[in-house]
């Protein structure tokens, strides 16, 4: 018993250590079909934005995210993915109010089955709502530093989270992955109750969101969750993309290309994304409007290096509403330290409104960016 004690407890140290071993590459791994894969995103970022009154600058030093990120492989094909994010934690805006202990919020959370492979996937929970390309890339391989401006405009009317939604939908790819879709049946907003003679009537009786998007991949096919926002040369994309959703009578209708393409090691990025939204009387507040993104970069391989410039702009359709029209051009450069998971970026942009409010001193005001982020997945 003696002699057996020291391989007992090595044997038993070995399975305790076990688990943790497989964490620390971020893995856990059940049995053959089950397994457990992790990862974190954290993004410290400074800002600088000009004030047109003052023509001085609001300075902010915050987290733009904090997430961590789990996929979970239960069956053969099925699967599930949850994410957790604080977004701009720190951040005290123009107005001196700094957001902190806000905790974290349930950014993703959905099931997924393959019913047919990946043909046909059934996908329910809280997930990204089809859209143009920008918002449905993920954030840790953005060309051109964030999210479009002016994108979720109908977000908050239509009670989404960052571009997510509650609902269900089946997506897929066909044609040899060449030919990919989404689509929803979301939560979108709900009606409030009503009172009628005394008496309340329930809410929630309106119709849901509902959303699609088709993508044709020329070349070779984009795969996953989200899209990447430039591949550095490992992949040969050019890629176009439609897209419509709905709830009562709000419409919005897209469109996206994509092209992506080495040379020699090093990498040209295109995008350009629109959107057209209708709130109509379901969402009066949303009135009729198109906003049009976007970016363009290239990738030096021998330096690590990847200027780009982003373009902005936002019209509306009713004369009443021009004065609020406003472009925004930009650039900056991204250093690839450790590819996308060690990144600094700087980032310029000049804001440019149609109309110049009465109270400024000045129009057209300035905004400067500098990001570093850590990233694991």
């Amino acid at each position: 018993m003696t002699r057996r004690f020291p391989r007992l407890v090595a044997l038993s140290l070995s399975l305790a250590l076990a688990p943790a071993l497989a964490f620390s590459q971020a893995i856990i791994k059940v049995n053959d079909t089950v397994s457990l894969r992790f990862g974190a995103l954290i993004q410290p970022t400074y800002e600088a934005f000009q004030d047109p009154v003052s023509e001085g600058y609001s300075q902010n030093w915050y987290l733009r995210r904090v997430r961590f990120l789990m996929t979970g492989t239960l069956a053969p094909n099925v699967s599930i993915f949850f994410q957790t994010d604080d977004p701009r934690v720190g951040n005290s805006g123009v107005t001196g109010d700094k957001n902190v202990n806000t905790g974290f919020l349930v950014q993703d959370a959905w099931a997924q089955w393959g019913f047919l492979g990946e043909k046909m996937q059934l996908q329910a929970g809280e997930f990204l709502v089809p859209t143009v390309r920008q918002p449905l890339t993920s954030v840790a391989t953005f060309l051109a530093l964030d999210l479009p401006t002016w994108t979720f405009n109908q977000n908050t009317l239509l009670k989404g989270n960052g571009g997510r939604d509650y609902g269900v939908g089946l997506n897929g790819y066909l044609l040899d992955d060449h030919l990919s879709y989404r689509t929803g049946i979301f939560d979108g907003a709900r009606n409030a109750s009503t009172t009628v003679n005394g008496a309340t009537v329930a809410g929630s009786r309106n119709p849901p969101r509902i959303a699609g998007r088709i993508q044709y991949d020329v070349f070779d096919p984009e795969k996953g969750y989200t899209y990447q926002g430039t591949y550095l040369g490992k992949k040969k994309v050019l890629a176009v993309a439609f897209t419509a959703e709905g709830q009562g009578d709000y419409k919005g209708i897209g469109g996206d290309a994509f092209f992506d393409w080495p040379i020699g090691k090093d990498c040209v990025t295109v995008e350009g994304d629109y959107l057209h939204f209708d709130g109509h009387h379901a969402f009066s507040a949303l009135p009729r409007q198109e906003t049009f993104y976007g970016n363009a970069g290239y990738y030096f391989d021998a330096f690590k290096i990847q200027p780009f410039m982003r373009y902005e702009r936002l019209n509306f359709g009713a004369t009443e509403n021009e004065p609020k029209e406003q472009e925004r051009v930009g650039g900056g450069l991204n250093y690839y330290v450790a590819g996308q998971n060690f990144k600094i970026t700087g980032y310029y942009e000049r804001i440019i409104p149609k109309v110049q409010a009465a109270t400024a001193a000045i129009k057209n005001t300035n905004r400067f960016v500098v990001q570093i982020q850590g990233f694991y997945y």
